[in-house]
């Protein structure tokens, strides 16, 4: 009876220690010593996920992390994705961060003006994506901004979710357009702001060159805009000066040739240049030329901007 109780006495004893002991190292620095990012993977269970810990340096006394798991019931609250660890992380914290979701937030940027073309591309260039690009994106379709993301996020998710941010901006601003305007539909705002977008080098002209175009619409004057001939043109794409033989080429897109607005867009437009088209200047112009600093000369008849494009050229031919 005596050598049972004192066994019993071990027992408890022995097992208090190690209790303690457990919470002395759950709560206490861990092993890990630099900073350090681990991807966890989705569909696994708590002993890989362990294992995955222990291999990358972040944990050294795997058992006591399951344990502790399971009785603060979060071993089936571990999400995957991409973790930041800190140096000397202690297991609580790293417990902490997996069964809350605490993941890093990847950020992709998409700058105002690129082609459809050219924003697959960036997303194929960004880091943790995964899986091709199925979407259809025709050209106008997304709204260039910064979007956050996790890894392992599909391309197609993403580009889901900026052609869902175009159509909710188009449907925003399109509340608020100027009466009268001579476009037709959500697409010709979109086409008239891809090529404002081209078109501008100052954010304070946005609205003077929409004007422009608007005011030729109305006159049914060809828009004759530069961009529209580049596009669709390899070799013209970064061709510095047009030639009269470039402004005549034949294509579907080419504001010289076809009257109004071209077909499709000509870039993913960012949303300043959206409400120009939307909310264009009152003006009299019908012309605009560059004027060496960024910005344009802008005139009322063909006899003020043909002056203006002598003065262009010679600050071009300065410069």
């Amino acid at each position: 009876m005596k050598l049972s109780l004192f066994g019993f006495s071990v027992f408890i004893a022995a097992t208090t220690l190690f209790a303690c002991w457990g919470l002395n190292t759950h709560f206490s620095s861990g092993p890990l010593k630099s900073n350090t990012t681990v991807v966890i993977p989705s569909g696994i269970g708590l002993s890989h996920i362990t294992n995955i810990l222990t291999q990358r340096g972040i944990l050294n006394q795997p058992f006591v992390f399951k344990v502790a798991a399971k009785l603060l019931g979060k071993s089936k609250n571990l999400r995957a994705g991409e973790y930041f660890f800190e140096a000397y992380s202690s297991p609580d914290a790293v417990l902490e961060k997996l069964s809350s979701g605490n993941i890093i937030l990847r950020q992709l940027t998409i700058p105002e003006g690129l082609t459809s073309l050219e924003v697959i591309r960036k997303l194929y260039q960004a880091e943790g994506l995964i899986g091709q690009v199925s979407v259809k994106v025709p050209e106008g379709s997304v709204l260039p901004e910064t979007y956050n993301y996790e890894f392992g996020d599909t391309r197609n998710s993403i580009l889901l979710r900026m052609q869902k941010e175009m159509i909710l901006f188009i449907e925003k601003e399109s509340d608020k357009r100027r009466i009268n305007l001579p476009l037709k539909s959500k697409e010709d705002v979109i086409t008239l702001a891809s090529i404002i977008e081209k078109e501008a080098g100052l954010d304070s002209e946005r609205d003077i060159i929409a004007s422009v175009f608007i005011n030729r619409l109305n006159k049914k004057m060809k828009l004759q805009a530069d961009p529209t001939v580049r596009y669709g043109v390899s070799t013209l794409a970064n061709k510095k000066r047009l030639t009269h033989n470039d402004l005549n080429r034949e294509t579907a897109h080419n504001t010289y040739k076809i009257n109004g607005l071209p077909p499709t867009p000509i870039c993913n437009p960012g949303k300043a240049s959206i409400i120009a088209a939307l909310s264009p200047a009152s003006t009299d112009f019908f012309y605009f030329v560059a004027n060496g600093l960024g910005g344009h000369f802008f005139s009322k008849t063909l006899k003020e901007h043909n002056q203006n494009v002598l003065k262009w050229r010679e600050i071009r031919d300065r410069l």
